[in-house]
């Protein structure tokens, strides 16, 4: 249990950095030590500040449910970004950030999580987390650093692209300057650009980057004092030479796990990146194809996109081919190191383009979901991604359904008049590009050039797979849930899956919502069945727990593929002095979860909003037990049974008795839930 007390837990620095872009207000608040210890850090100090932002939009009159009545691009919308206690400490992969909006694709709870080392220098300036408020009524980047924190004037960074953004800072302020940066995606307001954090990584679910975007706040340098150190409580929990230590124990689990252990020792991600689970994920079926119509791909074009072929590219290219060299790195203090740097090179051995990636979900959603084969071509395309600030699940998964769209409306003789109006507003397009169309590589550049642009047909493609679709009169071809497009596995594959895509708060996703696709081939439940309806909603209903603990404590998600909860509460107990179990740490996720649930019920979202498109219902495809689709009535059963053991009623909203249990009733005082 943990025990009450009337300070912060080393690890806090106790204080938020509050910035109001309107009036250019920037000051120091308190932390809330109750908020603190309800919530943690990361992800869940996130939900309670912007629950507490728009609470209070609510006392102040100004409107009667501003959950639902703030337009998201409005200057009421609020940006949090949160560390954890553990963040800048020798816990490994400890370098996590986590945003918190409301989001303007999915109108209701807005998160991302982002690697790299921006979190570090935040919070090595003495900061938890900064709250930002308002809009500039220009262009600006905020600085922060040990001698000054202020709003500068950003109309050199106008023009640029996130990458140049991020050059264009770390020039003026060394190179221990972090930057988190939107490119043209954001500030067109695509409503899935993403934040750029480094050069490659990026907070990028839910259009964060928009959000950005809307308050013209371009950039947020961040630089520390040399020589900085986060305090922990007990340094001896992370001393290797010490066999009795904690973290001489998670150094060996992560040595030992299939994901992680070393190259020289065949870890899959630290020899090949994230790309190397894609041959994986095909060879149990589930990876994605043609919008998600079905999962197959012959071993011919598996084999030209796989992370072997990345790691072997450059060697194994053929003549006349470009090629792709590729090195390793990795986010801030992580064994794993799963992260690619790569360069394309021509026939000549000229540099064509270099950036970082290109990772699994992007080779996926940009490649296989396109029937697209070409490694180096997928490459140039998520470079762009990058540079325009685009998230590279819904940006492929919103391609997708332009595709399938447009294939279908061309075969037909009647039409409807949205469908009409498809042909007329691709005109531009067909007679500069061709027809679009699954299989066509040629035309992949263009249309994220149209959408990061917000030129022609990628005005509509740029407001995501969802209003596109409907906007034609086929909103059944968005393979979202919650407007968020799904990632590279199809739920019709893993049960489990499949209803943690449905389940979770901010929309159609496998890492917030519980990971459990590729439990079968790497770690945890391997045994379950995949097509299992009695049992499975405890199941995911633990990973989404699991999950939502390494975004609270600021911890990747891959090494949980080695690593119990225990085995995390033993670290986090070194930073803070703490006694967290993993039923300590549990019981926070729930609280989060639930509080995240609280703020899209008061957006209007219900029960109706769990669900996965038709198709994946209606329509079967060859998996490894046979031809299967969802079982409707079986997720029914399910999505109740997930209701009731996370303790909300039947049609999933929280009881007064859980937000009472959960110690939630106060934050949420005084606001209608009826």
């Amino acid at each position: 249990m943990i025990e009450k007390v009337d300070k912060f837990p080393c690890g806090y620095t106790g204080k938020i950095l509050s910035i109001d872009l309107t009036n250019k207000n920037i000051k120091t608040e308190p932390l809330d030590l109750r908020i603190a210890r309800l919530f943690f850090g990361g992800r869940g100090i996130g939900i309670a500040l912007l629950f507490k932002h728009f609470a209070s939009l609510t006392r102040n009159g100004k409107y009667k449910n501003p959950f639902a009545e703030v337009n998201p691009l409005s200057e009421n919308n609020v940006i949090i970004l949160s560390t954890s206690p553990t963040t800048g400490t020798r816990m490994p992969t400890s370098g996590r950030i986590h945003m918190n909006f409301k989001s303007p694709l999915t109108g209701g709870y807005g998160s991302s999580n982002g690697g790299g080392k921006w979190a570090v220098e935040f919070k090595k300036n003495g900061f938890d987390a900064v709250v930002i408020t308002g809009r500039s009524p220009k262009p600006v980047y905020i600085l922060i650093s040990p001698t000054e924190i202020s709003i500068r004037d950003g109309s050199s960074l106008a023009r640029l692209d996130a990458t140049e953004t991020i050059n264009f800072l770390k020039e003026n302020y060394g190179k221990r300057a972090q930057v988190l940066a939107i490119g043209k995606g954001g500030k067109n307001k695509v409503l899935f650009s993403s934040v750029m954090v480094d050069r490659g990584k990026a907070l990028g679910r839910g259009g964060g980057g928009a959000v950005w975007g809307s308050k013209n706040l371009l950039a947020i340098c961040a630089v520390s004092e040399p020589g900085t150190t986060i305090p922990v409580a007990h340094p001896e929990s992370f001393d290797l030479k010490n066999k009795k230590s904690a973290m001489y124990h998670i150094k060996m689990k992560l040595d030992m796990g299939k994901f992680t252990r070393r190259e020289e020792n065949y870890g899959i991600l630290s020899a090949m990146g994230s790309l190397g689970i894609l041959g994986m994920v095909n060879n149990y079926k589930q990876l994605i194809h043609n919008n998600m119509k079905d999962t197959n791909h012959t071993p011919e074009n598996i084999n030209r996109i796989s992370g072997e072929a990345l790691r072997s590219h450059y060697k194994n290219a053929k003549s006349g081919e470009k090629r792709i060299r590729v090195k390793k790195s990795s986010c801030f203090n992580c064994p794993i190191a799963c992260k690619r740097e790569t360069t394309i090179i021509d026939e000549k051995g000229r540099i064509i383009d270099k950036g970082e990636g290109p990772e699994f979900e992007s080779v996926t959603l940009l490649g296989a979901n396109l029937s697209i084969y070409d490694l180096s071509l997928i490459t140039q395309a998520s470079y762009l991604a990058n540079r325009y600030g685009l998230d590279t699940i819904s940006l492929g998964g919103t391609i997708a359904s332009f595709f399938e769209l447009y294939t279908l409306v061309s075969k037909k003789e009647k039409l409807i008049d949205p469908e009409k109006l498809l042909l007329k507003e691709t005109e531009n397009f067909t007679a500069k590009y061709g027809k679009p169309g699954f299989g066509k590589p040629e035309i992949l550049i263009p249309i994220i050039d149209l959408i990061g642009n917000c030129e022609d047909i990628g005005r509509h493609l740029a407001q995501g797979s969802y209003r596109f679709c409907s906007r034609y009169g086929h909103p059944e071809l968005s393979m979202s849930v919650k407007k968020l497009e799904l990632p590279a596995y199809d739920p019709r594959t893993s049960f489990s899956q499949a209803l943690c895509y449905e389940m979770n708060n901010r929309g159609g996703c496998h890492l917030e919502g519980g990971y459990t696709a590729p439990h079968a081939y790497c770690a945890g439940y391997g045994e379950w069945p995949a097509h299992r309806i009695e049992g499975t909603a405890l199941i995911s209903k633990n990973a989404t727990l699991k999950n939502t603990v390494m975004d609270i404590i600021g911890a990747c998600t891959y090494g949980s593929f080695s690593l119990e909860l225990d085995e995390y509460a033993a670290l986090v107990n070194g930073v803070t002095g703490d006694n967290h179990d993993s039923g300590t740490l549990k019981e926070i996720a729930r609280r989060t979860i639930t509080l995240e649930r609280t703020f899209n019920y008061l957006c209007g979202f219900t029960d109706r909003d769990d669900w996965l498109p038709d198709r994946f219902y209606n329509e079967q495809i060859d998996t490894n037990e046979g031809r299967l689709s969802c079982d409707r009535d079986g997720f029914l059963k399910m999505h109740i049974e997930y209701y009731r053991s996370m303790g909300w009623d039947d049609h999933g909203r929280p009881t007064q008795e859980t937000l009472k249990e959960l110690k939630l009733d106060k934050l949420i005082d005084g606001i209608s839930l009826i």
